[in-house]
Parts: structure tokens; sequence; C-alpha cells
């Protein structure tokens, strides 16, 4: 199967009809969307204009959709529900996961995983901290940690993939979230987990630790990227990639469409 992954598209902008184009250009089987998929606050009902103008005119492929941040200011039922609506559009709750012989595609939220993050995040856009800390704390009763481990033990396809919102490194400005190197990458290690996409940084990066991390965050804004130890020496704008059979394919295309990364997994 072959896969584009991105998040952070939530805005209208010159970049995005870039993506827009290398979609089409590219023709993947599905994209796998990383979150952040409107700008600033979500969307309010599942007939939000939104949903016109900023994604079914935008993209035309089986889309694989989780939640950011900026889409928790929001009704985050509603992109659930808009499920019901447009088949293209795949979001049967918060998490879930896919399964094919080859790849097992793992879909979670970041969001209450990284409470501390969250919360700043909601803050500096004027939500209230403490009603915050109660929506996290309700999030946490659904127990997706539990979930995803009960998936990834018994996931019997080649390649696993995971992805969230949240990275797990980035050299973007927000940078590696300290959070889920608590609460996530030790499960992804325990797993033996092949990758994790991740946006929330308007950049693209990768780095290695047990793990292969990826960020894919130029959907629709882009931001600097910083030189430090153990990243891949990449510009700061592209998208990411992934074919899977005997062998795992991943890697970064530039806005033209040419591959400026590529890494080849084979079966242990």
């Amino acid at each position: 199967m072959y896969f584009i992954s991105f998040g952070d598209w939530g805005e209208n902008t010159g970049l995005k009809r870039m993506v827009k184009q290398l979609v089409e250009d590219k023709n993947p089987d599905a994209i796998l969307s990383l979150g952040d998929n409107f700008y600033d606050y979500g969307v309010q009902t599942s007939f939000d204009p939104m949903w016109t103008t900023h994604y079914s005119t935008y993209f035309f492929k089986p889309f694989f959709a989780i939640l950011g941040n900026h889409d928790h200011l929001g009704n985050i039922q509603a992109q659930i529900d808009y499920s019901h609506l447009n088949s293209l559009w795949i979001m049967p709750r918060r998490f879930y996961d896919r399964a094919y012989a080859d790849v097992h595609l793992i879909a979670i939220d970041t969001y209450e995983l990284a409470p501390i993050e969250s919360m700043l995040n909601a803050t500096a856009m004027g939500h209230d901290k403490d009603m915050t800390m109660r929506f996290i704390n309700q999030l946490k009763g659904e127990q997706q940690l539990t979930w995803l481990e009960h998936v990834l033990k018994n996931s019997t396809s080649t390649w696993k993939i995971v992805f969230g919102h949240y990275p797990i490194y980035s050299n973007g400005p927000h940078g590696d979230t300290s959070e889920l190197h608590k609460t996530l990458l030790p499960l992804l290690k325990k797993y033996k987990v092949h990758l994790y996409l991740s946006g929330h940084d308007h950049n693209i990066c990768y780095k290695e630790d047990g793990v292969h991390c990826l960020v894919s965050g130029c959907g629709s804004r882009q931001s600097r990227t910083s030189i430090r130890p153990g990243f891949a020496f990449l510009p700061s704008t592209g998208v990411a990639y992934i074919r899977t059979s005997k062998e795992l394919e991943f890697g970064f295309y530039d806005m033209n469409g040419e591959t400026i990364m590529k890494k080849i997994l084979s079966v242990e």
C-alpha cells in the first residue's frame, strides 16, 4: 500500500494548494492525516461550512484522520460523526486501527497523553485552564493506552505504523514532547512499532530511537527547523510518504514531488 502523510492542513494557504497538487500527482492509496484539521478552533458541527471550504474541495482520497490540539478546541464529536456523511473521511472514534496483511495502521489521540502540552496550547488560545484539565481527565477515562497496548500486542501485520498529532521527537519550534517519552515511546518500543508519524510542528524531521519517528506538519503552514544531533539533515518543508509490501519504504518528498529522504526496512 502507498500512503502520503501530513498534518496541520487546517488553513487554506498556498502551501496547502501545493500539498493538494502533490497528492493528485502521486496518487496514493490513502492519506494518513496527522491532526490540526481545522484552524484555529476546529469545527462546530458535522455540517460546518469548513468541511467544504477546507476539506472536501482539497482532498479526494481515503483519509485516515486523527485529532490535533486545535481540533480539541472545537467539537471533536462532529469530526467523528462526519465519517457517516463522507465515506472518504475515516475517523470512527478518537483512536482506532485498521489491520491489513502487510500493515497495521493505528491512529491515536495524543491530547490526553501529553496533558501539560495540551493545557499550555489551550490556554494560549484563550481556553480556561481548569475546564481544559477537567476535559483532559475525562478523556483519560477512555483508557486509550490500555487499548493501544492490546492492539499492539495482538497485531499480526508485517508492519506497524502508529500516527498521532504530537511528536515524540521534533527539531521544530515546539520541540520534543517530553510527556510522550514517558507515556508512549516505551510502549512503541516494547511492541516493536516501526514508524511513528506526527505533526504539530510545521516542518519535516526524522530521528530514530528504537522507533523511526517522522514529523510531517507542513499541510498548510511552515516553521523553521533547528539543527540538532541525531536528526536527519532535511529542509523545513516537505511531505512524508510510506510504501508497504515485503519491505517498508518511507521518507519525504519536497513540494515538487522529488524524493529528499528514503529509507527501506526489511522483515527481520
